[in-house]
């Protein structure tokens, strides 16, 4: 059985109102993102889970209307529902553009994650310095020469 062509337009505009608002998720994560806190991002992890489903889903729906090779989509849909062309080239766009902003958003948590890796690694070489300013008796026990302050 053939969909009809409102089937494949209704499948495609469900399509691009998920990758829309998938969208919308990935330019908020990207904003909070460059901002000092981050911890909205672990409410929003979980709502750019059931958004990927939702993605998914839809794709799914696709792939059992349209040819499975995505170079033969275009022309069976230029065949098959001729009024789809346009919003098929929008969902394309949506795509790549969704992909753009997760590859940049990724690319930002490397950059935070290599600046946090760094200050711990300070914090820690600190730590393991600080241990010996003091000694078993818990005074002050400064590293350095043994001359005292003020010595020549």
């Amino acid at each position: 059985m053939t969909a009809s062509s409102a089937d494949i337009l209704q499948s495609i505009e469900s399509e691009r109102a998920a990758l829309r608002a998938f969208i919308v998720l990935l330019e908020r994560e990207q904003q909070i993102l460059l901002t000092p806190d981050i911890d909205p991002l672990l409410g929003l992890a979980g709502e750019k889970t059931r958004m990927a489903e939702t993605l998914s889903a839809s794709a799914t729906q696709r792939r059992q209307q349209f040819p499975a090779e995505p170079a033969a989509i275009e022309p069976w849909l230029k065949k098959n529902a001729p009024g789809t062309i346009g919003a098929w080239h929008d969902l394309l766009n949506l795509a790549a553009h969704a992909s753009r902003l997760n590859r940049s958003n990724g690319e930002l948590i490397q950059v935070r994650w290599r600046y946090n890796q760094q200050a711990l690694h300070a914090l820690i070489g600190a730590s393991q310095q600080a241990a010996g300013l003091y000694g078993p008796n818990g005074q002050p026990s400064l590293v350095g020469s043994g001359r005292t302050l003020g010595s020549g």
